[in-house]
């Protein structure tokens, strides 16, 4: 979901895997055989996250927008307005993360049990969308020869 490295991270992390093991001398140690078997994984779960999971990151960012348009009695109406027109349109994952994240912020300022509680919603939704990547990726494993 919010992953630190970027796409073109991981494919030089992938690529410099494979390229160690091809240069190694002989049949390769146990640890160049760990380190493809490890660029496998990566290479897996990246063509994963690059196929399915903006569907669902997209579905996450109009929910939260969703509920931070116009959110009642809480002491930053306009604020939360603001970061969810620029949630609406935003679509990597870093931008995405980093507008949430704000929301939750200003949510953490405010007392209010209306703030409490869409916290604690959004927070949920998160909760969701981080198992969701997790089923995506499982998905994939358990359907390996």
């Amino acid at each position: 979901m919010f992953n630190p490295g970027t796409t073109s991270e991981m494919v030089t992390a992938v690529g410099r895997a494979a390229r160690d093991a091809a240069r190694a001398d002989g049949a390769g140690s146990e640890f160049s055989r760990g380190q493809l078997m490890s660029a496998f994984s990566a290479s897996r779960h990246l063509s994963v996250e690059l196929a399915r999971f903006p569907a669902e990151l997209e579905a996450f960012a109009a929910a939260v927008t969703n509920e931070l348009v116009g959110a009642e009695a809480v002491a930053c109406p306009s604020e939360l307005d603001a970061i969810a027109r620029q949630l609406a349109t935003a679509s990597d994952a870093p931008r995405i993360g980093d507008l949430v994240a704000a929301g939750l912020d200003l949510l953490r300022e405010d007392p209010a049990p209306a703030a409490r509680r869409l916290r604690k919603s959004l927070r949920r939704r998160l909760r969701a969308l981080s198992e969701r990547e997790v089923d995506l990726l499982a998905d994939v494993i358990e359907r390996l020869p």
